[in-house]
């Protein structure tokens, strides 16, 4: 039996995301937000990026082309809009259900496509690729809210 690359996204994508929003949930309410140096990210601060970037993805996804810049303008405002647990959780489950919908429609002649991230520096890479950002994304801010965890004496697995 072979799986195909977009349903694997999708699956580890959904997991990733149920991951993240446990270990921010795990946290007491009083240091959700609460962060450990000046410039340091809070939890929230975490989920609220996981939250907003899968717009980012889909819009690649969508067009094979980089976003317009006018969609760094318009998560920014957004990303104001999500103050607390309640509002990031939900705007990343349905940002993430969005993102995994179109990433199952991806046809997989479209996989091998190649776009170029407008990033610091420039990076090309397919739409396979694309299709786990999010989950890429998602896992490493895992990591950094399970460093809060532990930073806050919470060893425990959530």
């Amino acid at each position: 039996m072979s799986v195909r690359l977009q349903d694997q996204a999708v699956r580890m994508t959904q997991e990733a995301l149920a991951d993240l929003i446990r270990a921010v949930e795990a946290l007491p309410e009083d240091k959700r937000d609460w962060k450990p140096a000046e410039s340091a990210r809070s939890a929230l601060d975490q989920l609220r990026e996981v939250a907003l970037s899968p717009q980012f993805h889909r819009s690649i996804l969508a067009t094979g082309q980089p976003p317009a810049p006018e969609l760094h303008a318009q998560l920014g405002r957004q990303a104001a809009e999500l103050t607390d647990l309640e509002s990031c959780r939900s705007a990343a489950l349905q940002a993430t259900s969005d993102l995994c919908s179109a990433i199952s429609q991806l046809p997989d002649g479209w996989l091998e496509r190649e776009v170029t991230l407008p990033f610091k520096r420039a990076m090309t890479v397919s739409l396979a690729d694309v299709c786990f950002l999010h989950y890429w994304n998602t896992v490493y801010h895992l990591g950094q809210v399970n460093y809060l965890q532990t930073l806050l004496g919470d060893r425990e697995m959530h």
